[in-house]
């Protein structure tokens, strides 16, 4: 089924809580449990999407068992795997909310959380509560090496500084629709929102350990995210990719003027070797000029071809209210 909701109707619905999942059978439950627990203390009136992203695990069954403890409960079932940004793209299209607000499914985006982040935004006072990482104590060396790389490469291409940032997040519905109104479908989420101008304010959380499992961003996860995201926000490396091009146009003729003053002299031409290592750089650059217009060329490619940013397999309805004692037969 391909999806067709652009626009959230009318609702009086004050918070939809969208949630991605991938795999996350073992701890999906207790996660819920936690989840609920504070949505019903801090908000009266509010409804949790999960999407289901292809898991290959148990995840949409354990959904569909607790949909019987949570009739609250909404989900989305993925026909494969399309990745966490078009999870959140069918969340943001399903949720209802005058409110909505983005977590992981792991366990480390605490839900005690949410009622600070909806005080907030009922006094008014920012459209984006984002929540920062005060502290990753979970995380590997490698982990950790991996998320400043990543965000040093945002900040020097893109201009966004995404340190500390998560996708945690609550929006204001404005926002919600600002985001569905933009056309490209290559996406990036975190930096989408930061795009945007709204007025934000910021809230710190200590990273908790996960429920069950491990981390799934791997370093080629990580570089994939870094190509579509620089694409997408800049053209800055286009703009390198020609300075380049202007150093090596340079070089070329002064070590042709070398060449010529040399013969005219009668000096033989000598330094052959640094001349090769001269064109092997530049030739180098020159291939990583031709990947840079490549990943931009393959950006426009997806765009063109205007395929559905995902497919819906199955949904979890609302659960069916349960008659009140004392009801008509």
């Amino acid at each position: 089924m391909i999806p067709d909701r652009n626009a959230p109707e009318t609702s009086d619905t004050e918070l939809s809580v969208i949630v991605p999942a991938f795999n996350e059978a073992q701890g999906i439950a207790a996660f819920l449990d936690v989840l609920f627990g504070v949505l019903r203390g801090c908000c009266a009136r509010f409804d949790v999407w999960v999407v289901d992203d292809g898991s290959r695990d148990d995840t949409w069954q354990r959904l569909r068992c607790a949909r019987e403890r949570y009739p609250e409960l909404r989900g989305l079932r993925f026909t494969r795997n399309f990745g966490k940004e078009a999870a959140l793209l069918a969340g943001l299209r399903q949720s209802t909310g005058a409110a909505v607000v983005v977590m992981d499914s792991d366990g480390q985006h605490p839900p005690s959380l949410l009622p600070r982040m909806l005080d907030i935004w009922r006094a008014g006072e920012a459209q984006i509560i984002a929540a920062q990482k005060a502290a990753r104590p979970t995380d590997s060396r490698i982990e950790r090496i991996n998320a400043r790389l990543f965000n040093s490469l945002m900040r020097m291409m893109t201009g966004l500084d995404l340190s500390a940032s998560s996708d945690y997040r609550l929006l204001d519905r404005r926002v919600v629709d600002a985001l569905l109104a933009f056309p490209e479908r290559v996406r990036f989420f975190r930096g989408m929102t930061v795009w945007t101008g709204f007025a934000t304010k910021h809230l710190a959380f200590d990273v908790a350990p996960r429920i069950a499992g491990t981390s799934r961003w791997s370093t080629g996860q990580l570089t994939k995210l870094a190509i579509n995201a620089i694409t997408a926000y800049s053209a800055k490396p286009l703009s390198l990719v020609f300075r380049f091009g202007l150093v090596g146009m340079l070089a070329a003729i002064l070590l042709f003027l070398q060449a010529v003053y040399s013969w005219t002299v009668g000096i033989a031409v000598s330094g052959w070797t640094s001349v090769t290592v001269v064109m092997l750089f530049f030739g180098s650059a020159n291939l990583l000029g031709i990947g840079v217009l490549g990943a931009y060329l393959a950006q426009l490619f997806d765009e063109i071809k205007a395929r559905p940013e995902y497919l819906i397999k199955q949904e979890l309805e609302a659960a069916a209210p349960k008659p009140h004692p004392g009801g008509d037969a």
